[in-house]
């Protein structure tokens, strides 16, 4: 059976087309090969304590200015954004962020560490001052500026009326182990817009401002509710 004129040329560019999009999706394949590493394993953060859901009372927590120990003379201003930032976006109760000026008109020293004795009257305080019913307090452990990045974090979650640790973690993230930087690229990935090509990704491990969201994200989705 012959064709007609207009048939064949209809098949022709069919073909055509179809060539494309073959040779267009091998080039993606290509790229995805050589530059999306976050097909692997990726970092399980699991340092992590908490032996029941939150306190339904916990429904607005002060934030303390973070501790930095060692690091004090690193300016970290963008990164406690980032952990307040996440924080709020996870929903999990009232956010109230104090400044180091605040905590100094209350206290002898304007951060506290997680691992510390604090002030026998920090909570009744904060709690007059501010209507707190949690306390999150955050440290500093490691920190690496330089690619590949690395930060260390513990966190410390309080109930605001009885004194106890809700929440715990203490992590360290370094860009340099694979499976780190296969969850960062992947969190960069699916939670910020990026463009054109896929190796973009790898500025987040050359960025302790845009690992800190990462890292964030990955200690605070360990926390979790009272489910209804």
């Amino acid at each position: 059976m012959r064709l007609s004129f207009r048939t064949h040329i209809g098949l022709s560019f069919m073909a055509t087309v179809l060539i494309a999009l073959l040779s267009g999706c091998g080039t993606v394949h290509k790229v995805n090969s050589q530059y999306d590493t976050t097909i692997g394993k990726k970092r399980q953060t699991t340092n992590v304590y908490q032996k029941a859901p939150l306190p339904m009372s916990l429904n607005r927590v002060a934030l303390l200015p973070m501790y930095k120990g060692r690091y004090e003379h690193h300016d970290f201003e963008g990164i406690e954004e980032n952990f307040r930032l996440e924080l709020v976006k996870r929903s999990l109760f009232e956010v109230v962020s104090l400044t180091p000026e605040e905590m100094s008109t209350l206290f002898p020293e304007p951060r506290y560490s997680s691992i510390e004795y604090l002030p026998t009257d920090l909570l009744t305080k904060l709690s007059a001052k501010y209507a707190i019913d949690g306390l999150l307090l955050l440290d500093v452990s490691y920190f690496k500026p330089y690619k590949p990045v690395g930060l260390g974090i513990r966190a410390k979650l309080l109930d605001g009326h009885t004194g106890e640790i809700v929440w715990a973690a203490d992590e360290v993230f370094d860009a340099s182990n694979p499976a780190v930087s296969n969850s960062a690229r992947k969190y960069y990935k699916t939670e910020s817009i990026i463009q054109f090509p896929l190796h973009n990704t790898q500025t987040i491990l050359h960025s302790p401002n845009r690992f800190s969201k990462y890292v964030a994200h990955s200690l605070f989705r360990t926390i979790y509710l009272q489910k209804d």
